[in-house]
């Protein structure tokens, strides 16, 4: 254990003395290389402004076949890209097995369906026919109640009236007559002719003629003030229960049939809906399998996005997944190809419709293909937005004319759009301009001194910067210019007169005492200036002083 511990600390010395030699190696060549400004000397000569990019070959018009199906679906057979197709050639086939199952139970369901309509329907006729036989006989009963009631009033009535004044007439002669006969009978009897007996008899008829009158008398009473009245409103209330009855069956035979009527329409909609689900089941079935709609070149179109730097698309193949309306292959017209690529909205000011472009194609190295810039899009790509919200990509497209040279879709290519082109400029680095106060300034070397000398600047193609005036050809510039400390030295100035308490050496809160700052540029190996005050002339033919 002692052996164990006593080589761990031999290894951790070993360590830190390696690391203490690395540190003080690196501090002394640091500080060497330090005294080495990286310059660069003014140029003049031809300069050609423009915005570089990468883009790929498509086709300028092009039939998109997209996914039909509902959902997700799963790619069971595709063609291989590249193929040349004719009109009706199998170009993929999506996985139907639940789509063939869903129409298995569709096609029992629209049998049900029809099923039930049948049933409602007959159930519809049988209950017009009951509606009907009801109504007839409801018909039947008022048109019996009227009858009845007309009968009585003008039949039965004024024969009973009739029979009953006869009756009476007839009692009142055979009271006369037997008034008569018993008057002769009493005449007889008197003169001996007839007996008591019989005059009795004759007695006995005329009472009960009388009897007989008073008898027809009553009936023909209660005929006309009772019997006629209670008679007639019997009729009258059997006519109008009659009439009721057949409004009420009326009602019920409405309600009824608008109730299977309902139920018919409701099972016709069912049918329907079963119907044209199983219509939509079959379409979907057919969409499974997609056809060539024309001749042309089979290119997948997830190999195009990919090609357009959309590095998230997965690729078609075999197993792959698709939704409905995605694009999954594309048959390129012979229309010709355009070039399209993608441009940072810092490069929107450099470009314009109608500009010249050249584009080197990876397949044809050494070929330069002259175009010009024909679209550029409204709005940033909302795809590309999705990996980087912060960077704003803008689909431009580009037209070429590619002479001698079998073009494809998907091809890579780099596209530089000339903004200008100069055969006689000044130029120097776009890292040797540092803006101070959105003032463009360079440092020269003037007899040893690094000055910052302002400079007028036009476009730069993120390589080199147009200069305008301000320096000469040969003239040496600082590549590194000492931005962080002409920004401190300039906010310093700035702060200065909001502290007029404070003088040179004032002690700041927490801080050493401030040294004065002057406005000359600082030396790069010491980071300082070697003569703070010192301003030297520029040399003839250069721009303003800083």
């Amino acid at each position: 254990m002692v052996k164990k511990h006593s080589k761990k600390r031999l290894i951790i010395g070993a360590l830190v003395a390696a690391l203490a030699v690395t540190a003080w190696l690196l501090t002394r060549k640091g500080g060497t290389s330090g005294e080495q400004v990286p310059v660069f000397a003014v140029q003049r000569g031809p300069l050609t402004i423009a915005v570089t990019s990468g883009g790929s070959i498509q086709s300028r018009d092009k039939v998109v076949i997209s996914s039909e199906l509902e959902g997700n679906n799963t790619v069971i057979w595709v063609i291989n890209e590249g193929v040349t197709v004719q009109p009706g050639d199998l170009l993929l086939e999506f996985d139907a097995s639940d789509l063939v199952e869903k129409r298995n139970e569709q096609e029992i369901a629209v049998a049900n369906a029809e099923a039930n309509l049948i049933i409602a329907e007959e159930k519809l006729g049988i209950t017009e026919g009951d509606c009907e036989a009801a109504l007839l006989d409801r018909e039947v009963d008022q048109m019996l109640a009227n009858m009845a009631l007309e009968k009585y009033q003008k039949g039965d009535y004024p024969q009973q009236v009739r029979q009953y004044e006869a009756d009476i007439a007839l009692a009142d002669e055979e009271l006369k007559r037997a008034d008569e006969k018993l008057e002769w009978s009493e005449r007889l009897a008197k003169e001996g002719f007839l007996t008591r007996t019989e005059l009795q008899a004759d007695d006995l008829a005329l009472q009960r003629k009388k009897l007989d009158l008073e008898m027809s008398m009553t009936k023909m009473n209660v005929l006309t003030n009772y019997t006629v009245l209670q008679q007639r409103s019997t009729l009258e209330s059997s006519r109008r229960k009659a009439e009721r009855a057949l409004a009420r069956v009326k009602w019920q035979n409405k309600a009824s049939l608008r109730q299977v009527e309902t139920e018919v329409n409701a099972r016709t909609r069912e049918r329907d809906r079963a119907t044209n689900r199983l219509e939509e089941l079959n379409f979907q079935i057919s969409k499974s399998k997609i056809y060539a709609p024309t001749n042309g070149m089979i290119l997948y179109a997830s190999t195009v996005q990919i090609a357009s730097r959309k590095w998230w698309i997965k690729p078609l193949e075999v197993g792959s997944m698709a939704v409905e309306r995605q694009e999954l292959i594309y048959i390129p017209l012979e229309s010709g190809m355009v070039v399209e690529v993608m441009i940072p909205e810092a490069s929107l000011n450099k470009i314009d419709t109608g500009m010249p472009a050249r584009v080197k194609i990876d397949a044809f190295p050494g070929r330069v293909f002259d175009g010009r810039l024909v679209k550029i899009g409204i709005l940033p790509d909302g795809q590309s937005a999705q990996l980087n919200p912060d960077l704003k990509l803008y689909k431009c497209e580009i037209e070429c004319d590619f002479k001698d040279v079998t073009i494809r879709p998907g091809m890579s290519c780099d596209v530089e759009l000339i903004k200008e082109a100069y055969e006689d400029a000044l130029y120097v680095p776009v890292q040797c301009v540092v803006r101070v106060e959105g003032v463009p300034r360079v440092y020269v070397n003037d007899d040893g001194e690094w000055v910052p000398r302002i400079v007028r600047v036009g476009l730069d193609n993120n390589r080199m910067i147009h200069v305008l005036e301000g320096v000469r050809a040969g003239e040496e510039v600082m590549l590194a210019p000492p931005v962080k400390e002409q920004k401190q030295e300039e906010t310093k100035e700035i702060e200065r007169p909001k502290e007029p308490a404070r003088g040179n050496g004032a002690r700041p809160d927490g801080g050493a005492p401030r040294k004065p700052k002057t406005a000359a540029a600082a030396k790069p190996s010491a980071g300082r200036a070697r003569n703070p005050g010192a301003r030297k002339t520029p040399p003839a033919g250069g721009g303003r002083q800083g």
